[in-house]
């Protein structure tokens, strides 16, 4: 789809079910139907617009299988969560996991007479890395939230390599300097996005191959050396 997107300098790409039955389309995916006739498409007669999306990070905080993180009392569950389950492709029925399984086990460690301490993890096939002291930038794009998605799309998305995400990685590095103390939700969030994606694009850097929905076109091959996690570790004050 970003082939073909490219090459006709468009945003889109058409998905054609013309060709089925309209009793089918509108009782087998009726709630995109509906979206669409609102937005003015009827799906049984018109073709349908479509772009891709990325999934920058199957990851979050390193927990246990009880969902306890490395702090002592500190349980984290859900999308925030890396459990190990997600693999490198980030899936729908994730979710359903992350509910059924895991919340209901910080319950059951969290409970009366449930043990809550510092957790042991393993550290044998993990790669431990602290995010990279860059350079100051004499020139860049001043921090916004439109600009550190654009950022993003461009340098970090679904097609990778080492110039885009030495760029970004300063770019990011340079916002997180020069940021403002935050006052208000709207500077907290851009705060913690711009450390967050400094992070993805810190992992990306490091993981030279490709896995799952981490593609790198100067690394295309996955490698079984790389079947492990990135874990970012604090140094320092």
């Amino acid at each position: 789809m970003l082939y073909e997107m490219e090459q006709t300098g468009s945003d889109r790409v058409f998905i054609d079910v013309t060709h089925l039955p309209p009793h089918d389309i509108t009782t087998r995916f009726p709630h995109i139907y509906r979206f669409c006739l609102v937005h003015g498409l009827n799906i049984t007669k018109d073709l349908i617009p479509v772009a891709p999306a990325a999934h920058y990070l199957m990851g979050g905080i390193k927990t246990n299988s009880w969902g306890e993180t490395n702090i002592g009392g500190l349980f984290a569950c859900g999308e925030t969560a890396c459990t190990g389950v997600h693999g490198a492709n980030r899936l729908a029925s994730n979710s359903l996991l992350e509910v059924v399984v895991f919340s209901k086990r910080i319950i059951e460690r969290t409970g009366v007479g449930g043990e809550v301490g510092a957790p042991k993890t393993g550290r044998s096939k993990e790669v431990h890395h602290s995010p990279v002291r860059r350079e100051a930038l004499e020139s860049a794009p001043a921090p916004s939230l439109s600009a550190l998605q654009q950022l993003h799309w461009e340098k970090v998305g679904i097609v990778r390599n080492k110039t885009g995400l030495t760029e970004a990685a300063n770019i990011l590095a340079a916002w997180q300097n020069c940021l403002p103390q935050p006052v208000d939700r709207p500077s907290y969030e851009l705060n913690n996005l711009i450390f967050s994606g400094r992070l993805v694009v810190e992992a990306a850097l490091k993981r030279e191959e490709s896995r799952g929905a981490h593609f790198r076109s100067d690394f295309p091959k996955t490698l079984p050396e790389w079947r492990r996690h990135i874990v970012f570790t604090k140094t320092g004050g």
